[in-house]
């Protein structure tokens, strides 16, 4: 039983999703995972082009095949390892499993490998299969972060979204119903119905134009001119709620990488999550390339900078001193209110947070204990300066 536990242990280290940290080996199957999907995909397409012959048309099958298998072991060892997303929460092992069988992952899994094993249960139409096969697509958004993005918006704007297509679908109807009764004389075939009209008012409405149904009366034109112009008005509508909705998650997943990197800095560590909330809102997120000059000698100081990723070389004779990941520099030429006593440059690719003058007086003015710490690596800077240590 151990056993057991400790090889779904493992297993769960190489398939789970959502840590912060993933190993390698889970590295390594999810570019597995990600490589088989493009093969399968790849095939799909390939099989249905008419050059290809019967030999390559075989290689192709059996190349889904081995993916459709892979999938499938894949989709059991999920089912199988469940239990372990409980952590130390004491949930049964039946109901962990149902969760994930439930669950949006766990049904596009199902849906992914269902085609594959009901074709070989009972036959299915071969253009119809492979339409159901390429429904693997829709694992890219499990190891794709970008499409991951894209399904949190859309669930975030579900609501008015729905209400922005159902307010199109009544223009809809309304648009060809008019439409219908001022070209169903002059065009019995084409605008044989309502029905028939709702062709126009979809090509019409999405500004798409095939021409097989146009106006020919002028009240007819004169109308569909109307509903061109109204068409582009609905449909800015959902377009602007995803663009505002892909900004908002945007800015929380950039808030939350920053509050994260804030709780982290060993100067903030001592603040509850409101504070550190308070100042990550303050922060703004930079990328340094190498070699770059940060703040340069006898400049004006505008900000100070906490180090998240990478080193800088703060200049200072005749040793200069190196700076890493969770410390800062500047603060000392703004609690002075001086110009910068040394240029410091990055010695790789950096990921810094900027605070600047009036963020960092505000900030001192919140919290004054914060003042003091800084004061005091201030202090223990300027006595170990001959030692060089840096006073920027």
């Amino acid at each position: 039983m151990q056993a057991a536990l400790t090889w779904r242990r493992r297993c769960f280290d190489l398939l789970a999703d959502g840590r912060e940290a993933p190993s390698a080996g889970h590295r390594v199957i999810s570019t597995a995972i990600l490589v088989a999907v493009l093969v399968c995909a790849a095939a799909i397409l390939l099989v249905t082009m008419p050059e290809m012959d019967a030999r390559a048309i075989g290689l192709l099958d059996h190349a889904r095949e081995a993916t459709d298998l892979l999938f499938t072991i894949e989709y059991l060892l999920r089912i199988w390892m469940a239990p372990d997303y409980a952590g130390e929460l004491r949930i049964p092992d039946r109901t962990m499993r149902l969760r994930y069988m439930r669950s949006l992952a766990g049904i596009v899994d199902l849906l992914v490998i269902l085609p594959f094993w009901v074709n070989l249960l009972l036959p299915l139409p071969q253009d119809w299969y492979l339409v159901l096969e390429m429904l693997t697509l829709f694992k890219l958004v499990r190891y794709v972060p970008g499409l991951a993005l894209v399904a949190t918006v859309l669930r975030g704007q579900a609501r008015p979204l729905i209400a922005g297509f159902l307010a199109l679908g009544v223009l809809l109807v309304m648009a060809s119903s008019v439409m219908y009764v001022l070209e169903h004389q002059a065009q019995p075939q084409l605008f044989a119905s309502i029905p028939h009209a709702l062709w126009w008012g979809i090509v019409t409405m999405g500004t798409v134009g095939y021409g097989d149904m146009v106006p020919v009366t002028a009240l007819g034109k004169l109308f569909g001119g109307f509903v061109m112009l109204l068409g582009i008005a609905m449909f800015a509508i959902p377009a602007g709620l995803l663009a505002s909705g892909f900004a908002e998650e945007i800015k929380r997943r950039e808030f939350i990488v920053t509050w994260r990197a804030v709780a982290a800095l060993p100067i903030f560590a001592h603040l509850n999550a409101t504070n550190i909330a308070e100042i990550a809102s303050l922060l703004k997120a930079q990328v340094v390339p190498a070699g770059t000059v940060i703040v340069r000698k006898d400049d004006r100081a505008e900000a100070m900078f906490f180090i998240m990723a990478g080193e800088v070389e703060v200049d200072i004779k005749p040793n200069p001193v190196v700076l890493s990941e969770g410390q800062h520099f500047g603060e000392v030429a703004l609690l002075r209110h001086t110009r910068r006593t040394a240029t410091v440059r990055s010695l790789s690719e950096c990921r810094l947070l900027s605070l600047g003058v009036a963020e960092f007086e505000r900030l001192l003015e919140i919290h004054p204990d914060i003042r003091e710490q800084i004061n005091r690596v201030a202090i223990a800077r300027q006595q170990e300066r001959a030692d060089g240590v840096p006073n920027t």
